[in-house]
């Protein structure tokens, strides 16, 4: 290799001698003349199976040789293998420049890079809050911090300060206890074990008891119901075992995605279903009017293919609303009034977590603007969060525009 080298730096001498270029090393060991004003050993691969490696270790090795016949004493007799420079000048301009190729890769990677983080700096952008975002640690979508288990109360109406009103869910957060942690090294992802409700110890079994023996919370009454919360930041592990998550978790004005299993409707036809329209109301159709219609085809393939849609059981599936918007919490009885329906019967447990399509952050919308959830949670107030009193109300942002005049009109007032 060092041979082939030496041959082709020797063939590009009186170039090099003419002006300050660089020489380009390909992995076809072949050299190439750039007018620049720096000696840049870069590597471009022609074969993909070729092993990387091979070439690297030449380069590294090239500190330990005479290379390429740089000498500078005036001895030889060759005037073609004397470039001008002696073996500590060419390996200390090697030295520099494979130090700055690897700075260059070090640029080009974020460490701890995530989904959604820019990786190199920004250049350009439509707005200047783009810029001044630069190097903010802001929430994005694929964030994901510890969510809560509710008992569905049922609905209820919430009027706001300009009188609107707010169909509203009833969520109440029952001794949501932190029992478990699920770590990448172990068990190969995070979440956070969560319990929630209560049941008679008589009714628990000895293994499931002896989970909970180290978690004096839960010894006496055993949590209903467990659910994991996959986080993805490492500090929303630091929930310490044992420690209460309240209502207080989440905040005014937010968006939140809810699951539960929906009610059942016992055996229903393909009309009400799956929404089918039925057969025809008039001329044609003799009592079979709310009919699906055809389920298949002729002789061939003559069969009723599998999934197709059929009358049926309806319902107890899990169900999951999205971007339902938090109107108002009551820290002290740990409830949360959700705007819109929400899945399952009265007295069912739901999961709560942030909403991901519309999350609201770092909006007006949001009670004080903030731009993203604390990890690994509030701080709580024993003296209000939890307390079972009443009093302890915050509601979300109201907007200062009256939402019943029309904006045409709420425009000329406010020019007026």
């Amino acid at each position: 290799i060092f041979s082939i080298l030496r041959t082709a730096i020797q063939r590009r001498y009186h170039q090099l001698a003419a002006t300050s270029g660089a020489i380009v090393a390909t992995s076809t060991l072949k050299f190439n003349y750039y007018s620049t004003s720096s000696f840049v050993c870069k590597k471009e691969k022609d074969d993909k199976e070729e092993d990387d490696s091979v070439f690297e270790a030449a380069i590294e090795n090239m500190k330990d040789i005479q290379i390429l016949g740089f000498n500078n004493d005036g001895d030889d007799s060759d005037d073609d293998n004397s470039i001008g420079i002696s073996d500590e000048e060419a390996i200390k301009m090697i030295d520099i420049e494979w130090n700055k190729l690897e700075q260059e890769k070090k640029e080009k990677f974020v460490p701890n890079w995530k989904p959604g983080m820019r990786k190199r700096p920004l250049v350009v952008a439509n707005t200047l809050e783009a810029f001044e975002n630069e190097g903010k640690d802001l929430w994005t979508l694929d964030r994901k911090r510890c969510g809560a288990l509710a008992i569905k109360i049922g609905m209820m109406p919430l009027w706001d300060d300009w009188g609107k009103r707010y169909p509203c869910t009833v969520l109440f957060l029952d001794s949501n206890i932190v029992i478990g942690h699920k770590t990448l090294d172990k068990h190969g992802y995070m979440a956070v074990q969560i319990g929630a409700g209560e049941r008679k110890k008589k009714n628990a079994k000895l293994t499931i008891l002896g989970q909970y023996k180290d978690i004096p919370q839960v010894q006496e009454h055993p949590p209903y119901m467990i659910r994991e919360f996959h986080v993805t930041e490492q500090k929303a592990l630091s929930l310490e075992i044992g420690s209460q998550i309240h209502a207080r978790h989440f905040v005014p004005g937010q968006n939140v995605d809810i699951s539960g299993i929906s009610k059942g409707k016992g055996f229903q036809g393909a009309m009400k279903r799956w929404g089918f329209s039925g057969m025809p109301a008039s001329h044609g159709v003799s009592k079979s009017h709310r009919a699906l219609g055809s389920t298949g085809q002729c002789q061939d393939p003559g069969k009723v293919f599998k999934g197709k849609k059929m009358p049926g059981r309806m319902g107890v599936d899990r169900v999951t609303v999205q971007n339902n918007r938090i109107i108002k919490i009551d820290r002290g009885r740990n409830l949360l009034y959700v705007q819109g329906a929400v899945p399952g019967n009265k007295g069912g447990f739901v999961e709560i977590r942030d909403a991901v399509k519309k999350p609201l952050w770092d909006t007006h919308l949001v009670r004080d603007s903030l731009n993203r959830p604390p990890l690994p949670t509030f701080a709580y107030d024993e003296t209000q969060d939890g307390n079972g009193e009443v009093g302890f109300e915050e509601f979300m942002p109201v907007s200062n525009q009256d939402p019943m005049v029309p904006a045409e009109d709420a425009a000329k007032i406010q020019l007026k």
